[in-house]
């Protein structure tokens, strides 16, 4: 990306890059058949019991999810079919003006990580198995985060993920720190000031994590301050995306660019890449396609990288219609993974920042002299594409 803002930025104002997808998964410490079974017998419940225990505590976490939306005037909808479900609590929240606080609850059956007692040689064990249960979405629209979910699995070991967007939490501190910009859906297309907003964003990885997910844990999950105490969840990284929105100075600058960047990804991205931007292997006994679409119009241009059997994920480059002179193009996500567990010497549930190169590399300023760029392959100069 470094060498792409080089080797344009004659043509381009400036380049913002943030977090943006973020996956937290909090862990009790019971995730083995074993510690289920010591948690078992320290709370004097046998294991040929086991699923009416685990049916009463799924029922009580039931029973809290709708007694919090109905005491904040909130939806409560059990979700039968495939929804979309950030999106309908996005108009939710819309539709009824929510600022601030839950917006909606979803419920759902999915498949999960839970406990079954099995017989061997006249013993009984628990052991871990996956069965559909129970899972709840609290929607909340967070003053610092905007819209976030937090999942929690109703049956034990209650698994809890909490996702928000990086984008949005950084549009809040803008407001607060006085830096106008333009945001057009998950991308900013205008800014004031592009080192200040670059700095604030830099401040992501240094927000107390641990307190900000622990108080959402408390919150859904009354079981930690009777049933599971003392326990505390540990949190992971479960998945981090960094993208960049780059800024050109004109519309004009970005719709010559986006044919050259489109027919680049189709010609010279191989088998290899696009398995690799899919998040799989390529092997020498894969007997698939791997296929890359290419559409473009008066406004965007997009290349679809897919292969069988897989869901496919878009790279696209959008021209802003409504602001002129900034249209924002978007480079692809980097994801990496950071684990955290208590120790002796380190604080209990504390949250490794650690995201990867990209996301902690030192940037170029902007804007920049071509003369500092470093060899790159270029860009193809033809206007059409061969297949």
């Amino acid at each position: 990306m470094d060498q792409f803002i080089c080797k344009h930025g004659e043509v381009i104002h400036g380049a913002l890059s943030c977090f943006d997808r973020m996956l937290f998964r909090g862990y009790l410490p019971i995730m083995s058949g074993a510690a289920m079974a010591d948690f078992l017998q320290a709370k004097g419940v046998h294991r040929w019991s086991l699923k009416t225990f685990l049916l009463t505590q799924a029922a009580r976490l039931k029973k809290h999810a709708v007694q919090m939306a109905a005491a904040t005037g909130r939806p409560y909808q059990y979700l039968s079919e495939r929804t979309r479900k950030e999106d309908l609590a996005r108009q939710i929240a819309e539709r009824d003006g929510i600022d601030d606080g839950l917006v909606c609850v979803f419920a759902l059956l999915e498949m999960s990580r839970t406990f079954s007692v099995v017989w061997k040689e006249r013993n009984s064990f628990v052991q871990s198995t996956r069965r559909k249960c129970l899972q709840i979405y609290y929607y909340f629209m967070d003053r610092e985060l905007g819209l976030i979910h937090v999942k929690l699995q109703t049956w034990f070991p209650f698994q809890m993920q909490v996702y928000l967007n990086g984008h949005e939490w950084l549009a809040r501190k803008l407001d607060r720190r006085g830096v106008k910009y333009l945001k057009v859906d998950n991308a900013f297309a205008g800014l004031s000031d592009v080192v200040r907003a670059q700095q604030i964003s830099d401040q992501f990885p240094s927000v107390d994590w641990v307190r900000v997910l622990g108080r959402y844990a408390r919150r859904i999950n009354p079981l930690l301050g009777e049933l599971l105490r003392p326990m505390e969840y540990y949190w992971v990284t479960a998945q981090a995306e960094y993208s960049t929105d780059i800024l050109f100075r004109k519309r004009a600058d970005l719709r010559d660019l986006v044919p050259r960047l489109l027919e680049y990804s189709t010609l010279y991205f191989g088998a290899k890449e696009v398995m690799s931007f899919l998040g799989r292997k390529l092997v020498g006994q894969y007997r698939g396609e791997v296929v890359t679409d290419h559409g473009e119009n008066d406004l965007a241009g997009k290349a679809r990288p897919r292969v069988q059997g897989q869901a496919s994920r878009e790279v696209q480059l959008d021209q802003d219609v409504r602001q002129g002179q900034r249209p924002a193009g978007r480079d692809g996500h980097q994801s990496a993974r950071g684990v955290s567990r208590s120790t002796a010497s380190a604080p209990q549930g504390k949250v490794d920042p650690r995201v990867g190169a990209h996301a902690q590399g030192d940037r170029l300023p902007l804007p920049l002299s071509t003369s500092v760029c470093a060899e790159q392959r270029p860009l193809p100069r033809r206007s059409g594409l061969r297949r």
